[in-house]
């Protein structure tokens, strides 16, 4: 019946016809729609022929040419002039074109598709769509490029592409520009933006330690929650490395990664290499398990072959896998604890857990009193080869009482007793059974005092200061303990009393814009001392003097002049020299388009002093720039540096990266081409 009344349409229609509406839907399955200026109908061999500004519209398929001729029998549509075949936003043009209407299939001489959803181009002299998402170029080309004269290019004999999945040809040439650049006898490569199984572009660069260097990287997208990572390292003065690393997501907000580099290094003629796990696996709410597993095959592998900043000069290496649970007022948590000491000649000296366990009871009331019990337990396995091994049991139960009066005075006092359990052998110094307690406890006692201060500075109307005044006092009995075994130190608690004042500061900014009214943080600073009544301090960043009572003092603070940039300082400063014997500096920002800044200076009276920076830069479109730097004041030199250069073109782009370490030079070059590269991200179940 459609096709009676499309003919009788055509039999009727004049010697012109209106354009069919570009919003136009689409004709019902098997129907075919047909205008042009002028049509004609030759009944003996049932052909419509259309001339000037042909439109033809089929099974969601749109065609416009100069002339067409719709071979109604065999299903075929001939087109001429100014092809221009359109579908879900892909379009084929073509100087002409052959097609089945039925299995929308078909040939254009001389053709052009562009595919929108990743912006690929595909020309040739003849393009064949064999199927549903199936094309066959000849003699063609394919890019993601946009212009007419592209900035890259792979020029192939015979391209045979399927959509959504991969593209392959042979005797391909690649092309920067007009310039042929290498050959390829057959190359495979994804044609869509999901994640997709393929080859990466290779990185390659020269390295005073490695040579000349080419690392290949291929990438399977097993499922849409896992994927993997293999490469083939070559370098020139060390011999070939492989590497893997697998990623994936499991349920309850779980993920993972693990990693393996194995090398057979040339140069010293042995196997190198390291392996490293990541695990979080939340069985429940309250049940998860966390992993972190480093291990390498030989101590000097970092300074070799560390990529990261501040690897190649790690001095620990560890191992930390533990299992919680957690309910209303109790923590229980199993695990081991295992450090590698890189910078010693061996690890048998090194102490291990393996393994400990904990229980916390975090806090429960004690009826319907203001008292609260808490305690701290652990049974910890001390072992190494060197030193001696054991086991040390700890508990230690606390009463709590929450002082409150009124909205003037609120605090804490508390008291306890710590009770250690040993069983060691002879090495440590105290073989057999030992044990100890001591009873400790203390008071803390705080207000809170605020203002609102009126002001008028651009679009912050009032500051609000909040100050938090406290005083604490804590002790702990000193008892005889020399007869105990020492693992480390918390087989050594101090002991005595210290009274400690701080006070905090908080400035908070009220804001009214256009989007209505906010508030920020403006500063945020913390001023503490402490005195020393009685026993003995320890540090272990700086040396603690016992004959001055009075400890350093702290300061910390935040602060936010402006949205994206934050100045931090932890300082400590000796209330009888003025001197800074322990200081972290720093000032970090950045914007949302990229653009970044960051500088520390970490010191430490006596053990460590160095300048750390950082800088990205991203608004000098095409190009960014990144660098990064560390510098040691008590070597002195530098410790790394590092400088990025990156070009983004609309269809590719090139990075360009040196690495300056002591030991090692390196000269990294990477290149990548938009929308044939196979990552993607993740999806979660």
């Amino acid at each position: 019946m459609v096709r009676r009344v499309f003919l009788s349409f055509l039999l009727a229609t004049a010697c012109s016809a209106p354009a069919l509406a570009a919003d136009q839907p689409p004709p019902p399955q098997g129907e075919v729609r047909l205008q042009a200026d002028r049509l004609a109908h030759d009944q003996k061999d049932d052909v419509i022929r259309a001339d000037g500004n042909v439109e033809l519209l089929w099974s969601g398929m749109r065609l416009y040419a100069d002339m067409a001729a719709y071979l109604r029998g065999e299903g075929v549509v001939k087109a001429l002039g100014g092809v221009k075949i359109l579908r879900d936003g892909d379009v084929l043009t073509g100087d002409s074109a052959t097609l089945q209407v039925g299995p929308r299939t078909g040939t254009v001489e001389n053709g052009h598709l562009f595919v929108k959803k990743n912006n690929l181009h595909l020309r040739g002299g003849a393009i064949e769509k064999t199927g549903e998402q199936d094309y066959r170029v000849r003699q063609g080309s394919i890019t993601t490029c946009d212009a007419e004269k592209p900035a890259w290019k792979f020029v192939l004999d015979d391209l045979k592409v399927t959509m959504d999945d991969f593209a392959t040809g042979r005797n391909a040439y690649f092309y920067l520009g007009e310039t042929p650049v290498f050959w390829l006898p057959y190359i495979v490569f994804p044609v869509l933006t999901e994640r997709q199984s393929g080859f990466f572009f290779p990185r390659f660069g020269n390295s005073s330690k490695k040579g000349v260097f080419l690392d290949i990287p291929y990438y399977w997208a097993i499922s849409p929650s896992s994927d993997a990572t293999f490469d083939l390292d070559l370098q020139s003065k060390r011999g070939v490395g492989v590497g893997a690393e697998y990623r994936y997501l499991s349920a309850n907000g779980g993920h993972g990664m693990n990693r393996a580099y194995l090398i057979y290094d040339t140069q010293q003629d042995r196997f190198r290499g390291d392996l490293g796990v990541k695990q979080q696996l939340n069985f429940s709410a309250d049940t998860y398990w966390r992993a972190d597993a480093n291990l390498t095959l030989d101590r000097d592998y970092y300074r070799d072959y560390g990529e990261a900043s501040g690897e190649y000069n790690r001095q620990f290496l560890g191992t930390t896998a533990f299992l919680s649970h957690r309910s209303e007022s109790l923590l229980v948590t199993g695990g081991v604890d295992f450090i590698d000491d890189l910078d010693a000649a061996n690890n048998r000296a090194t102490l291990q857990k393996l393994p400990f366990l904990s229980l916390t009871g975090t806090g429960a009331p004690v009826g319907s009193t203001p008292l609260y019990v808490s305690f701290d337990s652990s049974i910890v396995q001390m072992e190494r080869e060197v030193g001696g091994s054991g086991q040390r049991f700890s508990l230690t139960p606390r009463l709590t009482y929450a002082l409150q009066a009124g909205d003037v005075l609120a605090g804490r006092l508390w008291g306890g007793y710590g009770q250690r359990l040993y069983h060691a052998t002879a090495a440590t110094g105290a073989d057999g059974w030992h044990g100890q307690g001591a009873a400790e406890g203390g008071i803390a006692l705080r207000t809170e005092l605020a203002r609102t201060y009126p002001i008028s500075a651009g679009e912050m109307g009032a500051f609000r200061h909040h100050v938090v005044p406290e005083v604490t006092y804590e002790f702990r009995e000193k008892r005889d303990e020399s007869g105990l075994p020492f693992f480390d130190f918390d087989d050594r608690p101090t002991t005595g009393q210290v009274v400690t004042l701080s006070l905090y500061n908080l400035v908070t900014g009220k804001i009214t814009g256009n989007d209505g009214v906010r508030y920020r943080d403006l500063l945020r600073l913390t001023v503490s001392q402490g005195y020393q009544l009685s026993g003995e301090r320890r540090d272990l960043l700086v040396l603690a003097d016992d004959g001055h009572p009075f400890a350093d003092t702290r300061l910390k603070a935040e602060l936010f002049p402006l949205p994206p940039l934050r100045l931090l300082t932890d300082l400590r400063i000796s209330p009888y020299t003025g001197s800074l014997t322990n200081a972290s500096l720093g000032v970090d920002g950045g914007g949302p388009k990229g653009n970044s800044l960051g500088l520390s200076w970490h010191h430490a009276q006596g053990r460590l002093d160095y300048l750390e920076g950082r800088f990205s830069y991203v608004d000098l479109q095409p190009f960014s720039f990144s660098a990064m730097g560390r510098y040691s004041f008590d070597k002195p030199g530098f410790l790394e540096t590092l400088y990025s250069i990156d070009y983004k073109h609309q269809c590719w782009s090139f990075n360009v990266t040196y690495r300056d370490r002591p030991d090692n030079k390196e000269l990294t070059f990477g290149f990548t081409l938009a929308g044939l590269g196979p990552i993607g991200p993740l999806r979660a179940f």
